[in-house]
Order: structure tokens, then sequence, then C-alpha cells
């Protein structure tokens, strides 16, 4: 009868012993390895943003400096400077120059009273920055620019970087009948036909 009881603790006991052991490695097991892979997972979505945090974005300002350590401006760097701000030779040498120099803000934009080459400026503002780089000071009014210089009297006698004055507007002339300006907001600094309105007066500064 003893025997028996302790046959059936054997048969009864190690059974569910084992079997709920069994189960719960198994449980285990499987929460080891959901937590293992998670933290692979992260592991790896992390290294694009780590890489994004440490490369610096292309909308970052970039500081230029000089040879001799000086900051480089934002306008000096965004635009060559093809001549030097000291006009020489005759009028029609200075006046290439300052083609030059002026054609290379075409596209810049239009700003009613503005008076930046790079960020905007009106007709007059234009012409302001322009001749102000050669040390030519100019009045910030179309219809004052009007009587500056000497009148040179017909577009046949203009040369390239002569003043074309109009009703409100005001240009350089680049030759062969063509007219650069900051025309409107529309077109900013372009290139227009000199006779696009009628000429009022023709101005030379040198």
């Amino acid at each position: 009868m003893q025997k028996w009881n302790a046959s059936l603790c054997t048969a009864g006991e190690e059974p569910k012993h084992f079997e709920r052991k069994g189960r719960h490695s198994v449980l285990q097991r499987t929460k080891k390895g959901i937590l293992a892979l998670g933290i692979a997972v992260f592991a790896f979505s992390s290294v694009p943003s780590l890489s994004a945090l440490a490369a610096p974005s292309e909308q970052d300002d970039i500081l230029v400096f000089s040879e001799d350590g000086g900051m480089v401006s934002e306008e000096e760097q965004t635009v060559e400077i093809v001549v030097e701000d000291n006009l020489k030779g005759d009028s029609r040498a200075k006046g290439q120059q300052v083609v030059d120099y002026a054609s290379q803000f075409i596209g810049r934009p239009y700003r009613y009273g503005g008076l930046s080459l790079l960020h905007g400026s009106d007709c007059s503002g234009f012409l302001v920055g322009v001749f102000g780089h050669f040390g030519i000071s100019l009045p910030h009014s179309s219809g004052a620019i009007r009587s500056v210089g000497t009148n040179v009297g017909s577009l046949e006698n203009a040369l390239p970087g002569d003043i074309l004055a109009y009703s409100g507007h005001v240009g350089i002339y680049l030759g062969e009948g063509r007219m650069l300006s900051a025309l409107n907001s529309r077109s900013g600094v372009t290139i227009e036909s000199a006779t696009y309105k009628p000429i009022k007066s023709i101005r030379r500064l040198f």
C-alpha cells in the first residue's frame, strides 16, 4: 500500500513538475528572443539618425575665411567681381567696365526703394549701386539721374555704360540697342530693348 502511494506520487508529481518547468522555459526563451529582436531593430534604425546628427545639413551656413584669417562676407562669396573699382582708359573702355560689372547682377530681384545689388533694388537704386562701386555718386531718384553727367544726344551717339533715362525709369546702355536695368518686380534685373519706351535723355558720366 505504501509502495503504491509512493509510485503514485512519483508518477503524479514529476510529470506535472516537468510540464510546468518546460512551459516556463519556452515562455522565457520567447520573451528573450523578442527583446533581443527589438534591441537589434532599434540599433539599426538609429544609425541613420546618428549619421544625420554628425553630418552637416545642406542648408547650414558655411563660413568662409580669407588667407589672412578674416571672414569673407556672403556678398563676396556669391558675386564674382570681374573688374576693379577704379575705371581706366577712355570713355568706351570705362563704359565697358561698368557694363561688365552690372551684368553680374542679371536675375537679381527688383525691390521698390531698394539699394542692394544682391537682395533687391529699384531702377535708380541699381544705378546707385553699380556706379557707386566705381566711386561715382548718383541720387536715388530716376528724375534726378536724368540730369547728371553730360547729355549724349541720340541713341546713335550712345556708348556702353551710358545712362538711358526714361519717364520714371533709368537703365544702363549695353550697346546694340539693349538696356540693362532693374525693370520691375516681375522681371527683376534684366535686359530690355533700349527703345522699349521713349528715351528722355542719355547721360555719360566719364
